[in-house]
């Protein structure tokens, strides 16, 4: 599974419980956001709606792609055995040093070619915890990606994962993964289904909005895979699409004339 959060809804002034202030380098506020959060199953492009009691149903063992080091988000994963990668950032600024003081120094641990790209990583499994996360140690994975237009990006990120249990390479396909949240999901919804405008700006009524959309993204999607890429039907257009979901959702005593 995959983690991440997100903002939508930007408005010039705070409107309701649920507005959280953007500031700007200086501190000042510049406008209003609220925070969302998607949970899906990596591979197949099915967001949900993510909170901790959902995560505490998911089921264990299975690891979990976080987009952000949260960490009341890692001791939740570790109250129900579920393994956890999480992007290192800059709100970690004693452990990103330590990183850069071994890794700086290192040549890569290994080098491979993904797809068209290629990839550098370093991986140790011997990082001090900071003072409030109830790990004996971290694991962090740096990885370099050079692309063929020259290039690149050199993320971070850290497991609770034993190297026994998580080969490198695994660990940075699982890392890699996360953005399959922010492009099938957020991007999707911002850019094809309006999550970014609020009709209505009470608290209620946008969460229902939001619950609703990523419901609807899933019904499109299967009916998309259903209809565009399996059986011996023909190939049929966006709006014939529509049209059969519409009359699928329709009760069948209803007058689809």
């Amino acid at each position: 599974m995959a983690i991440d959060g997100t903002g939508a809804g930007r408005t010039t002034r705070k409107a309701c419980p649920l507005c959280h202030p953007v500031q700007d380098a200086n501190g000042k506020v510049t406008c209003q956001t609220h925070n969302l959060g998607m949970i899906g199953v990596v591979g197949t492009g099915s967001p949900y709606r993510s909170t901790s009691s959902r995560m505490r149903r998911a089921t264990a063992n299975m690891p979990l792609a976080n987009g952000s080091c949260n960490e009341p988000l890692l001791h939740t994963a570790d109250a129900v055995n579920l393994p956890i990668i999480a992007r290192l950032k800059y709100n970690l600024p004693e452990l990103s040093a330590a990183v850069e003081a071994r890794f700086g120094q290192q040549t890569p641990h290994q080098t491979f070619a993904h797809g068209e790209d290629w990839i550098e990583v370093w991986d140790a499994a011997d990082f001090d915890p900071w003072n409030t996360l109830d790990w004996p140690t971290v694991r962090v994975l740096r990885y370099r990606r050079h692309k063929k237009n020259g290039t690149g990006i050199q993320p971070e990120w850290l497991t609770n994962f034993s190297i026994a249990k998580l080969g490198t390479r695994t660990f940075f396909k699982l890392a890699k993964s996360r953005w399959e949240t922010e492009n099938q999901e957020f991007n999707d919804a911002k850019n094809l289904y309006g999550m970014e405008h609020i009709q209505h700006h009470p608290p209620n009524s946008m969460l229902a909005n939001w619950l609703f959309l990523p419901l609807a993204m899933m019904i499109e999607r299967l009916y998309r895979i259903r209809y565009l890429h399996r059986g011996t039907h023909p190939m049929i257009t966006a709006m014939q699409l529509k049209d059969t979901l519409w009359l699928h959702l329709k009760p069948a005593h209803a007058n689809t004339s």
